[in-house]
């Protein structure tokens, strides 16, 4: 095999490799790309995507087609799978390839004989997938473009009472099926595709339980997200995919391998993902494939029961593109400089151990990752550039932790080790029980809790006041009292609300507010500037952005990978926006420029010169030289 991951890049023959490509169902076969075999359509799409400037396709492998009956392969379909993949490479395109596909377009196209059993632990149909594995692998021998094999298309819709398996029984399947296929594919890679149910839920097929796979594949409809995204044009729709991408790269190498809008018209669907792509490739990504090539023609199953499913393709049902084609391909085509350069970023986004646990007693206050998204969002409106962190953030100059509902002792020993050695640790805190994070980091005690809201219905911090939404939090307030800590901001009543408490060569800023976890309500993100609370805690660790411009909706990447000095900019917002930039240098030069942007638009911008700075306005083209 070519290709490989290394130092976490992905790279083929030993150069980075960034994904650009779509998934594909033939229009006149759809789901039936095995069984109405028509390897000339497949010729011609494939050759028609390298002409677009992609070079990946990913395929599904419908498993009731290749083994019809238990332990029956079918060896015409195994070579039509060769045949597909070989037409592929003639075409110079790789291949991502889904092993077990039984979920698709919301609709189960099911094996005959599986009989509702689970794909997980039920011991015959573990022996079955890895009979099937094994015949899909000899099939493949040889082929130079298989990227990589999915071991299933969101396994989790497949058998709903899965997602409450053990973690580790999810992560033991995985790791079989890829030892299974890597025994006679040596150096392959391995993922497995999921729905932001696996960030944004307590499903245990997620990139925190993914140790035995190579890359981790995502999939962000905003149409379909656990959080309020007010809609497709929305600032927060065109942030979600980062800041999956963004969640992922704390356990390993992600992939976006579905990306699109449903339920949009043309417009608005080439405007999200041209934002998307640009700020997931700027996050990160190792690519990313668009769903999907063309709209399908065929009227059988799934598109019986959901006919919308067949017309969200890049080109129509006549092959004629649709305007997100274009955008797209412009996007792609600048990938390789949109990548994240080398280093980490000044602040880290920490992930408490039990972030996506939910217990489901009356002791849990549930799964804590919508904070972490809010979070995300408040710090990229601040232009403070992020790394989301799993474990020890020691080293990092600003330690975000929002809204937690429960802490661990790891958990406390790591926040305290990384103030004790310097860093400013912000904590805000969703449950007064089990996500205080106790005297000595805090600097409060608590006193009680109270149901009484009035008096603690914004936070105050000089002349900033910041409203809450207890009941949007589902939490209620506590009553503190200061012990070490300075007090910053209060309660209209006169609490603490807000404490800085000095702990070895740092400090711990603490909020006694969900203030993360209370913003998930349609139109309140961008309704207030929450983002000042981020810039003010940030200042107060001396840390303020490297590239700065007052417009929180444009998503400021420094640090790209074709050079130091070169910016991607996103502009999240549906219209257009002109920007003004600000570098900050050593020398303390004022570095400034203009950048014009559309609603849904991105820019590489490079650094200016010191000279003649005032006046210079940065061109209208997309991708600066």
């Amino acid at each position: 095999m070519t290709f490989e991951i290394r130092d976490g890049t992905l790279c083929r023959d030993g150069t980075p490799f960034v994904v650009a490509g779509v998934d594909y169902h033939p229009s006149a076969a759809g789901c039936r790309i095995w069984t109405d075999w028509d390897p000339q359509a497949l010729r011609r799409d494939f050759r028609a995507m390298a002409d677009a400037g992609l070079n990946t396709v990913r395929i599904f492998m419908f498993w009731r087609d290749f083994e019809p009956t238990p332990g029956h392969h079918d060896p015409v379909v195994f070579d039509r799978l060769r045949t597909a993949v070989d037409l592929a490479d003639a075409a110079g395109l790789a291949c991502v390839l889904s092993l077990l596909t039984i979920w698709m377009n919301g609709q189960r196209l099911d094996l005959p004989w599986r009989r509702g059993r689970s794909l997980i632990d039920d011991p015959e149909l573990l022996d079955r997938q890895r009979a099937y594995a094994r015949r899909a692998a000899i099939a493949l021998h040889g082929a130079g473009n298989v990227l990589a094999v999915d071991l299933g298309d969101e396994i989790a819709n497949v058998d709903p009472t899965a997602a409450r398996l053990p973690p580790e029984t999810v992560a033991a399947w995985q790791t079989s099926l890829a030892e299974t296929l890597r025994a006679h594919l040596p150096g392959l890679l391995v993922t497995q595709a999921n729905d932001p149910s696996g960030v944004l839920g307590a499903a245990p097929f997620g990139p925190d339980n993914a140790a035995g796979l190579d890359l981790i594949a995502l999939h962000g409809f905003p149409t379909w997200a656990p959080v309020s995204i007010e809609s497709t044009s929305s600032y927060k729709a065109s942030n979600l995919v980062p800041f999956l991408v963004r969640y992922a790269r704390a356990f390993g190498v992600p992939l976006v391998d579905e990306l699109t809008s449903y339920g949009t018209d043309e417009a608005t669907t080439a405007a999200y993902l041209r934002a998307a792509t640009a700020a997931a490739l700027g996050n990160g990504a190792a690519g990313v494939l668009a769903w999907c090539w063309q709209d399908i023609a065929s009227a059988e199953e799934p598109y019986q029961q959901r006919p919308g499913e067949r017309f969200v393709g890049l080109h129509r049902l006549d092959g004629t593109p649709r305007p997100a084609l274009a955008g797209l391909r412009e996007t792609l085509r600048a990938a390789p400089r949109m990548r994240p350069g080398p280093g980490r970023a000044p602040v880290a986004l920490y992930l408490p151990q039990r972030v996506r646990a939910d217990g489901g007693s009356y002791l849990d206050t549930g799964v804590g990752t919508a904070a972490t998204f809010y979070a995300y969002l408040l710090l990229k409106r601040a232009h403070l550039d992020v790394d989301i962190v799993a474990g020890d953030p020691t080293g990092y100059r600003l330690v975000v932790c929002p809204s937690v509902g429960h802490v661990t002792l790891t958990d406390l020993t790591r926040l305290g080790r990384a103030a004790r050695h310097g860093a400013t640790v912000y904590y805000s805190m969703a449950d007064h029980l089990h996500g205080f994070p106790g005297p000595e980091l805090a600097g409060v005690e608590l006193v009680d809790y109270t149901l009484l809201t009035a008096g603690h219905d914004r936070v105050e911090w000089d002349t900033d006041r910041w409203p809450l939404d207890w009941a949007g939090a589902g939490v209620r307030p506590s009553v503190l009292a200061a012990t070490t800590g300075q007090v910053l901001g209060r309660y209209p009543n006169g609490t603490p609300a807000l404490v800085r408490n000095p702990l070895g060569l740092g400090q711990v800023v603490f909020c006694a507010a969900p203030f993360e976890r209370q913003l998930d309500v349609p139109g309140r993100l961008t309704a207030a500037t929450w983002e000042r609370l981020y810039r003010r805690v940030a200042a107060l660790a001396g840390l303020f952005p490297e590239v700065d411009c007052a417009d929180p909706d444009v998503e400021i990447l420094p640090g790209r990978a074709a050079g130091p000095h070169e910016v991607l900019l996103v502009n999240h917002a549906p219209t257009a926006r002109r920007v003004h930039l600000r570098w900050r240098t050593p020398d303390g030069a004022r570095l400034r420029c203009q950048v014009a942007l559309d609603g849904k638009d991105w820019r590489l911008v490079t650094r200016p010169s010191p000279a003649g700075v005032r006046r210079r306005a940065v061109p209208s083209t997309r991708a600066l030289p």
